[in-house]
């Protein structure tokens, strides 16, 4: 229970904020475009998601994921319209997936793995801590982890836009991809943990205030 509550908290730390509103706006033009026509379900999606935006102004909540919605949203529809195929709407995604691959796959190479790069980013822990012998190799084997998704889920994306099946990028997009990535980090987070215990290295805490071994270890957060 106590391990349950712990990955919560740090879900909570990471995608703090309200996450639907990135989700439903896609939702929303796939589903209005089922009935209406490219320019009228680009309009409705757009309101909505601006509607979302000035509820979170007005509520005084989380504007961040409001706005990401907003915006991405209004270009995609925009992209869709112009371009006249409602699979386009899609594709500026796919194209990020695509990058993700490419961005997972240098990091990787150049022993600077995606998870650590964003973990020192997001806790402001010591660099020099995640390159060390005891410490590197959790984060490496949990980048090939975030490889492996970002392929796949690209893979997918892709074979579905080459065959237009509006029905399965829409699966992708908003079923398939935030619980999946919800999934991904739950499993980076307890294996990251897992294997930094393995390995038997300071936790964070001991290595900035130069305690000699043995470690107890990092105990929390990864």
């Amino acid at each position: 229970m106590n391990k349950f509550k712990e990955i919560k908290e740090e879900l909570d730390s990471v995608l703090k904020g309200k996450t639907l509103d990135t989700l439903l706006p896609p939702l929303v033009f796939v589903v209005a475009n089922q009935w209406l026509d490219l320019g009228l379900a680009a309009a409705i999606s757009s309101g909505f998601a601006l509607m979302l935006l000035v509820f979170r102004v007005i509520s005084g909540s989380s504007k961040l994921y409001s706005v990401l919605g907003f915006f991405g949203v209004v270009f995609t529809a925009l992209f869709a319209y112009l371009m006249g195929n409602v699979g386009d709407y899609f594709l500026p995604g796919i194209i990020g997936s695509v990058l993700l691959v490419i961005v997972t796959l240098i990091s990787l190479l150049f022993h600077r793995p995606l998870p650590l790069l964003l973990s020192h980013l997001t806790r402001g822990w010591t660099f020099q801590w995640f390159l060390r012998k005891d410490i590197y190799p959790a984060y490496f084997e949990t980048g090939i982890l975030w490889l492996v998704y970002f392929t796949v889920r690209a893979g997918f994306q892709i074979v579905f836009y080459a065959t237009d099946n509006v029905g399965g990028l829409t699966l992708m997009t908003t079923v398939f991809g935030f619980p999946l990535t919800i999934a991904i980090l739950v499993v980076t987070y307890i294996y990251g943990i897992y294997r930094l215990r393995k390995l038997g290295g300071p936790g964070i805490e001991e290595y900035d205030s130069g305690n000699p071994p043995p470690y107890k270890g990092q105990t929390r957060g990864f």
